[in-house]
Formats: structure tokens, C-alpha cells, sequence
């Protein structure tokens, strides 16, 4: 019945976990389990296989001959799915269902004009307690425990835990990997399914979201990962006019130039906008942290993201493609 799709890159460090929650379901629903190792230089490959083999008999894992991209990666493993199978799973290797019965939730609601089903993800108090100095300072705003408590229709799934109609995402052809490399690939897929009359329908059964090893480290984070969102946010700007919320880079980029009009109102505003930015994302990351050393470290760091991410959204507008 499912095919649960699972890309890994240098994940030894969470993917048992995320592996565990999936053979403790509890459910009515066959199911099986296809790793897509993207070039992972730790031992991702050794530990899913040993740990799968003693669970399951329905399971690949697959290592990839080249880094074929986070998108690459899925539509490749869609293609390894047993041809039988009605839905398609998309799981991140540092994604954990907190809930037994999150399968049978989930699934049932695959009818009609619903294309695609997830959950909130939410970035649980124990887990940010582990992490490091600037991954509590810069994932501040994420952790918590509050999440919309009905079934919803959103404007774009999260990614990281989509069960999908198997013939609707075939028939649309999977995620983008020539355009989006390793990010927004699904909100592009969202898109083009709400475009077509789809929707896409939120659960309330959040699942914990434990950050691998690929996506922390102040220098990951400032000059890969957030680049990448940005630059792929650039191209989605490009096709959809999608914008996201308040913060967005439009509003970024215009806070910018308006510190060069020469009227002091414009000047204002602009530097309010950019300092409730940076200031506000450091006043939360204190709250959290409760160490005055974040109001002397984070603002410059929060303002060198706030340039880079400028960069890089507004060289995927122009270039129509994700490439970093």
C-alpha cells in the first residue's frame, strides 16, 4: 500500500531514529522502507542496513552513484517503489513520528481532491537542549510546542513528512531536481497541484523534527543552508510570485534601498524594519538561551544572514534555477 521514501545524507546521527518510529507503527497499512544514500561519507548505509534487516523484509537501501540532490534523490526512490503500491511517503532521515498511529491518522484522508497529507513539524523542548551554542541562537524561533490542533488546507506542504497519491505525484512528475537541488522542490509541487485543483491537508499529529548533522554548525548553516532556501525562494519568486510572510526578501531588498532615499522618514522605517529583524530574532534566541553573550554575537551574525540571503534569492530570481 505505501512506499516510504527516506534520503539520507551523512545521517548516522538521527536516521535510527527516524527508522524506529517507522517499523513501531502501529497500522493496518503494508508498507515499505526505501533509504536513498546521497553520497554520505559516515556510516548512514552500515547502520540503516543493520538496523532494517532485523525488522523488515520489504527494504532497500540504495546508495546513489553521484549526489543527485535532495529532489534527485526522492523522484529516484519514487522510481525503486514497488509499482503496486497506492501512496508514496516522503520522510527526512531527521524526522521522527512521535505517534504510533500516525500512519492510519494520515492516510485515510488520500482521497477525493486531496493529493497530499502531512503533519506539523515541530522542534521539541529536549531536543534543542542538546544542541550547540549557535544552533540554539539561529533555530530559536523554531522550537516549541504549539501547532494548529484541526485539519487544515495549506498553501504549501512542509516537505519533510508528505504522504502523496502515488498516480498524482507520477502524473505531475515528482519534484523538480533539475530546478530546485535541495530545497523548495515542495512548495513548487504544491503549486503546480493547487494549480491543477489538488489540495494539500494538514493533521494534527506533529512529528519531532531532530536537525541532522548536514543542516547545524554556524558555517553550514549561514553559507549552505540558508543560501540554498534563499536562493530557491528566488526561484519560486520568479514563477509564482511567492513571497511567504512578513519577513520575506522583497521586504528585505526594499528595506535596503530605502536606506539610500534621502528622506529621513524612508531612512526610519527602513532601519526599524531591518533592526526588528535582527534584534528580534536575538531578543528570542536570548530568551531561550538566558546569556547576555547572544546580544554581543548573534546581531552581526543575524545581519550577515540577512545580506547573503539577500544575494542568493536574488541570483535564483535571475537565473531561474537553484545552484548552490
Amino acid at each position: 500500500m505505501l512506499s516510504i521514501i527516506i534520503p539520507a545524507y551523512n545521517a548516522e546521527n538521527t536516521i535510527l531514529n527516524t527508522l524506529k518510529s517507522v517499523v513501531s507503527q502501529k497500522t493496518g497499512f503494508e508498507f515499505e522502507i526505501i533509504v536513498m544514500d546521497n553520497g554520505s561519507k559516515d556510516s548512514t548505509v552500515e547502520v540503516t542496513e543493520s538496523f532494517l534487516s532485523n525488522y523488515l523484509s520489504h527494504f532497500k537501501v540504495i546508495k546513489n552513484p553521484k549526489n543527485l540532490g535532495l529532489a534527485g534523490s526522492i523522484n529516484a526512490g519514487v522510481k525503486e517503489s514497488d509499482p503496486k503500491n497506492n501512496f508514496v511517503m516522503i520522510l527526512h532521515s531527521d524526522i521522527v513520528l512521535t505517534d504510533n498511529k500516525w500512519l492510519d491518522k494520515l492516510i485515510p484522508y488520500l482521497k477525493d481532491d486531496v493529493a497530499c497529507v502531512t503533519s506539523p513539524v515541530l522542534l521539541p523542548e529536549n531536543v534543542y537542549a542538546d544542541f550547540g551554542f549557535w544552533e540554539k541562537a539561529l533555530f530559536s524561533w523554531e522550537v516549541g510546542d504549539e501547532y494548529n490542533h484541526s485539519v487544515t488546507t495549506l498553501n504549501y506542504s512542509d516537505g519533510k513528512n508528505d504522504i502523496f497519491r502515488k498516480d498524482i505525484y507520477l502524473r505531475f512528475g515528482g519534484y523538480d531536481g533539475i530546478t530546485y537541488k535541495d530545497s523548495c522542490e515542495d512548495v513548487d509541487l504544491s503549486k503546480r497541484l493547487q494549480k491543477a485543483g489538488y489540495k494539500i491537508i494538514s493533521v494534527p499529529s506533529p512529528v519531532s523534527h531532530l536537525h541532522s548533522s548536514q543542516s547545524t554548525g554556524l558555517y553550514t548553516i549561514l553559507f549552505w543552508k540558508n543560501p540554498i532556501l534563499s536562493e530557491g525562494q528566488g526561484v519560486l519568486y520568479r514563477k509564482y510570485q511567492f513571497i511567504g510572510g512578513w519577513n520575506n526578501q522583497i521586504f528585505k531588498t526594499l528595506a535596503i534601498l530605502m536606506l539610500f532615499i534621502p528622506f529621513f522618514v524612508a531612512r526610519v522605517i527602513a532601519f526599524v524594519y531591518i533592526a526588528t529583524i535582527i534584534f528580534g530574532g536575538t531578543y528570542l534566541a536570548f530568551k531561550k538561551i538566558n546569556k547576555f553573550k547572544v546580544f554581543i554575537l548573534l546581531p552581526p551574525v543575524k545581519l550577515l544572514d540577512y545580506i547573503l540571503n539577500l544575494l542568493y534569492f536574488w541570483r535564483g530570481f535571475i537565473t531561474g534555477k537553484q545552484r548552490k
